[in-house]
C-alpha cells in the first residue's frame, strides 16, 4: 500500500512539475498566473485513503525538548549519511532550514494554530527523509547557512523585522541578481549570498508576503480557491495541514454513549461581547452578550449541557469577567484531553471568534459538526456565498455544509437555536476533508521541496519590481 501511494506521488509531482514548466513559458509572454502552481498537488486529495498517517506517529520529536537537543542529533545524522559512516534515506542530504518561531514551539507542545500547521509539516517533511534543522534566531539561521548552504533545499522564514526582512532586500544577505542564472557564489567574510529563490514566507492569513509576494508565500488553507474580492493569497503556494496523525488517536466516541453535551468554542471571554459574536445583541450592549440567557434557556428546554474554557485576558474593566449563564467553564488541559472532551459532545459551537483556527477541522475528525457563524453578508442577496465572512471561511469556500457544518447568520438566534438541536439529534462519523489528508500534504510538500524555484523567482522579481536597498 505505501508503495503504490509513492507512486501516486511521484506521478503527481512529475504533472505538478510539468505544469509549472508550462506556466513558466507562458510567463515570459505575460500569461503566468501564479496560483496555479499549486493547483495540481491539490490532485492528490482525491485518490484513496493510503497508511501515511499511520506511519506518522510523530514520536520521531517527542523527546527533544530544546533546539540545540534536536539540531544536534540531526546534524549527526546528516554528518553520517554524507560521510558514509551512517545509513542515509533518501533526501536525508537535503536540508531544510525551519527559521519560525512556530516551529520551535512545536517541541514545547504550543497548541495555537500556526503550532499546529508546522507541527503537520514537519511530520510531512520528515516521512520524506529531509534533514530538518530549527533557527532559533537570525544570526543562527546565518551560521547554519554557512555551514550547511551546498545542501540547503529551502528556508521558511517569518515576515518580520526580528526575521526575514533585514535580509531579504539587503545585498550581503540574499543573493538576488537581475539574472538568477547566474552561478551562486558561496558564502564569504561579506556575503551570505542566500538564493533569493530558496526563502520562503509562512503566512497564517489570508494575504502573501514581500518581497516576491504569493508564490513564495506558504499558506495553511487553500485561499487560490476562495471567491474574488477573499481571496489576498490566492498566489500562495498551498502546503496546508493535516490533523489525521493527532486525531485518530482520540477514540471515536459513538453517537449513543455521549451525553448531551455541547462545546462551546471560543478562547477568550473577550470574544462574547466583540463585535461579530454569533448571539450579538441589537443595540450592541456588551453587557447583554455576556448575561443572555439563550444557552440557559437551551439547557433547560433541550437538556443540554454547556462547556467550554476561556481566560479574561483582554475583557473590558467595566464588565465582571464570566461566561453567560448556562455555560460551564472547565479547567485549561494539554491537547490529546481537550480532543478527548470534544469527542465526547454532539457539538462544537463557533460564536465567531477565534477564525481559522484548526478545531473546527479537529471537532470533524472526531466526529462532532460545527456550528459556523456568518459575520458578514450581502443583505440583497444573503445566501451568496462569494460574498460571505464567516468565523471560519475555509469551511464556506470549500464546501462543507450539513450534517458536518451548519453556516448560521449572526444575529439570528432561532437559526442558531435550531443548528444546536439538529447537530444535536444527527450523528456523523470521523470526517477529513480529502485535501487535509496526510498524504495530500505530503504529496504538496514534495513539490514545493523538489521545485526549481528560480524561473518562478525571476518572473516575480520582473512583476514585484524587486530592488536590493
Amino acid at each position: 500500500m505505501l508503495l503504490q501511494a509513492r507512486s501516486r506521488r511521484l506521478a503527481v509531482i512529475i504533472v505538478s512539475l510539468l505544469s509549472i514548466g508550462i506556466l513558466l513559458d507562458l510567463s515570459r509572454s505575460g500569461g503566468y498566473i501564479a496560483n496555479r502552481v499549486q493547483s495540481h498537488p491539490l490532485f492528490s486529495s482525491y485518490f484513496p485513503p493510503d497508511q501515511v498517517s499511520v506511519a506518522l506517529d510523530g514520536s520521531w520529536k517527542e523527546d527533544f525538548k530544546t533546539v540545540d537537543d534536536f539540531n544536534k542529533v540531526f546534524e549527526q545524522k546528516l554528518e553520517d549519511c554524507k560521510s558514509g559512516s551512517g545509513h542515509c534515506k533518501t533526501n536525508q542530504d537535503k536540508v531544510v532550514l525551519l527559521a519560525w518561531a512556530h516551529f520551535r514551539n512545536v517541541l514545547t507542545g504550543h497548541i495555537q494554530g500556526e503550532n499546529v500547521w508546522c507541527d503537520a509539516m514537519m511530520d510531512a517533511m520528515h516521512s520524506l527523509g529531509y534533514t530538518l534543522l530549527l533557527v532559533q534566531d537570525r544570526p543562527h539561521l546565518y551560521e547554519l547557512w554557512r555551514r550547511h548552504h551546498a545542501s540547503v533545499q529551502l528556508i521558511i522564514w517569518e515576515d518580520t523585522e526580528w526575521a526575514a526582512k533585514p535580509c531579504l532586500r539587503n545585498s550581503t544577505c540574499v543573493y538576488a541578481p537581475t539574472n538568477l542564472d547566474l552561478p551562486v557564489p558561496p558564502p564569504n567574510s561579506t556575503h551570505l549570498n542566500i538564493p533569493i529563490w530558496k526563502v520562503f514566507i509562512a503566512n497564517w492569513w489570508n494575504g502573501s508576503s514581500p518581497p516576491l509576494g504569493g508564490p513564495f508565500t506558504i499558506s495553511p488553507e487553500p485561499y487560490h480557491r476562495w471567491p474574488k474580492g477573499n481571496s489576498g493569497g490566492k498566489d500562495n503556494f498551498y502546503t496546508g495541514y493535516s490533523l489525521e496523525r493527532t486525531c485518530l488517536k482520540t477514540p471515536f466516541t459513538p453517537h449513543a454513549q455521549r451525553p448531551r453535551q455541547a462545546y462551546v468554542f471560543a478562547k477568550f471571554l473577550k470574544f462574547f461581547v466583540m463585535p461579530g459574536y454569533i448571539l450579538e445583541d441589537p443595540q450592541g450592549v456588551a453587557a447583554n452578550q455576556l448575561n443572555d440567557d439563550f444557552y440557559a434557556n437551551l439547557a433547560k428546554t433541550d437538556n443540554i449541557t454547556w462547556l467550554g474554557q476561556f481566560k479574561s485576558d483582554g475583557m473590558p474593566k467595566e464588565l465582571t469577567p464570566h461566561p453567560p449563564p448556562g455555560i460551564t467553564q472547565v479547567g485549561r488541559m494539554e491537547r490529546p484531553a481537550f480532543q478527548r472532551l470534544i469527542a465526547q459532545s454532539r457539538v462544537l459551537l463557533g460564536i465567531g471568534r477565534p477564525g481559522l483556527s484548526p478545531t473546527p477541522y479537529e471537532a470533524l475528525c472526531l466526529g462532532v459538526p460545527f456550528i459556523n457563524p456568518i459575520k458578514k453578508w450581502d443583505p440583497k442577496d444573503p445566501e451568496n456565498r462569494d460574498k460571505w465572512e464567516a468565523q471560519h471561511d475555509g469551511l464556506v469556500f470549500t464546501g462543507v455544509d450539513e450534517p458536518y457544518v451548519y453556516h448560521v447568520k449572526i444575529g439570528d438566534r432561532d437559526g442558531v437555536a435550531r443548528a444546536v438541536r439538529k447537530a444535536m439529534e444527527t450523528p456523523i462519523g470521523r470526517f477529513i476533508p480529502p485535501h487535509m489528508k496526510m498524504s495530500a500534504l505530503i504529496d504538496r510538500m514534495e513539490v514545493l521541496l523538489e521545485t526549481d524555484w528560480r524561473p518562478v523567482a525571476q518572473v516575480q522579481m520582473e512583476a514585484t519590481k524587486y530592488f536590493l536597498d
